[in-house]
């Protein structure tokens, strides 16, 4: 049970029991030696526990997360250094394990010493699920704007519309190279007759596609480079003499028909 000395502490809050009892997230307040001095009804909710059977266990015997016990323990630091730290973290409370974003701070008493630690405690698990909802839409998205096309046995297309980021660049790649290997894929055409602007980064990522793609025994063949698109690559420097381009997509795919053999009538 917690001394009078620390009950008299406890009692030293600007905010008082009551006013932490309606709070929707868990609060923990701890001594330096992670003693249990208080939580509020959430808390106990969390745990199904009275707080009388509470006070004075160890906060980790009671909840556990992946930073308990360790030098990683945000309370630890915040009593150590004075300081308070905001983390997300996951932890464990009657058998539940769910996403937790906390804030772990020191406790003080009126003279200004620390006298153990505060914990507020969020449950995140909807706003974890609607993020990880957002990215799966995100590369949904990203997968459609970098849609390949099986055009005949032994190529593929992908046409890009749009600028070019670095993200989508990487997606770019990973698309066509997926392709290039699902449909065993001699020559895969890059139409940018869409993309309004190619920089040296949009080039290089370029490079790199042509690159992994000859890796793979595929031949690529660039098409739709507009005069100011080809002007401004000159400018840059960009070296593409060992690839083969095409002004148009249709004289790309005669192309790529010759390269396996076939002729487009």
């Amino acid at each position: 049970m917690i001394t009078t000395d620390i009950s008299a502490k406890i009692e030293n809050f600007d905010i008082t029991k009551d006013v932490l009892n309606q709070l929707p997230c868990m609060v923990m307040a701890v001594d330096r030696d992670f003693n249990v001095l208080f939580l509020n009804a959430v808390g106990c909710k969390w745990l199904e526990e009275d707080l009388e059977n509470l006070e004075g266990k160890k906060c980790y015997d009671i909840v556990q997360s992946p930073h308990c016990r360790t030098d990683n323990c945000r309370v630890k630091q915040a009593m150590e250094n004075d300081r308070v730290y905001v983390w997300r973290n996951k932890m464990t409370a009657a058998g539940k394990t769910f996403p937790i974003e906390y804030t772990a701070a020191p406790l003080k008493d009126k003279e200004g010493n620390i006298v153990g630690g505060l914990e507020y405690v969020v449950d995140i698990s909807e706003r974890v699920k609607i993020e990880e909802e957002v990215r799966a839409h995100s590369r949904t998205i990203m997968e459609l704007s970098t849609p390949v096309i099986k055009l005949w046995d032994g190529i593929v297309i992908l046409p890009l519309v749009g600028v070019i980021d670095t993200m989508r660049a990487q997606q770019i790649i990973e698309n066509l190279l997926f392709s290039i290997v699902e449909n065993e894929a001699a020559v895969a055409i890059l139409d940018v007759t869409g993309v309004p602007m190619i920089d040296t980064s949009v080039a290089q990522h370029i490079l790199k596609t042509v690159s992994a793609g000859k890796m793979l025994g595929a031949e690529v063949i660039i098409t739709g480079f507009s005069p100011n698109v080809a002007q401004t690559l000159v400018t840059l420097g960009v070296n593409l003499g060992d690839i083969k381009t095409s002004g148009s997509l249709r004289d790309g795919v005669s192309k790529a028909f010759d390269i396996i053999g076939k002729k487009l009538v």
